[in-house]
């Protein structure tokens, strides 16, 4: 259905106006790309939390305790970590969770209430196969619908960098 619409040449931007500075990718694409660096984790990070693993707040603190908690569910990324599993369900439900909870505006609440949703159903069924899946962080975080939206964003030109 959709393969006519994207398929059309003439319905994008002259290759000249599309800004090339702006890349787009996902969770599990940030996480496919640890690569030891810092720099790598921390674009990861921002992506998964919003804000950077060293600064001094309590997910850091609760992430911190949760990785001792669950030593066998922490993946050495470089200096960094990386949580799977159980760990990393507690980890990310409880941040949707405030989210859901204390986030603003109020539909960006209701966003983080079906993520909420979402992520705990999504370990529940990976944890009920008969061989249970571990799921990373980036895995439960990723939400297919938003890479969809702003790929398609910016295959329609709508995302451009401030002043062009």
């Amino acid at each position: 259905m959709f393969e006519n619409l994207f398929s059309r040449k003439s319905a994008s931007p002259k290759s000249d106006e599309v800004p090339k500075s702006l890349v787009f990718a996902s969770t599990v694409a940030l996480e496919q790309a640890l690569d030891g660096s810092d720099a790598a984790f921390e674009r990861y990070y921002f992506a998964l939390y919003h804000c950077g693993p060293e600064e001094r707040n309590d997910l850091n603190v609760r992430r911190t305790g949760v990785q001792q908690q669950f030593p066998d569910k922490s993946v050495r990324v470089g200096s960094k970590f990386i949580l799977v599993g159980e760990a990393a369900f507690q980890v990310v439900s409880a941040y949707y969770q405030a989210l859901a909870l204390h986030g603003s505006p109020e539909d960006f609440r209701d966003y983080a209430s079906r993520r909420h949703d979402e992520i705990v159903r999504r370990h529940r069924v990976s944890q009920s196969l008969p061989v249970p899946i571990d799921l990373t962080e980036g895995q439960l975080c990723a939400d297919p619908a938003l890479d969809f939206y702003v790929c398609l964003a910016l295959s329609n030109g709508q995302v451009f960098q401030r002043g062009s």
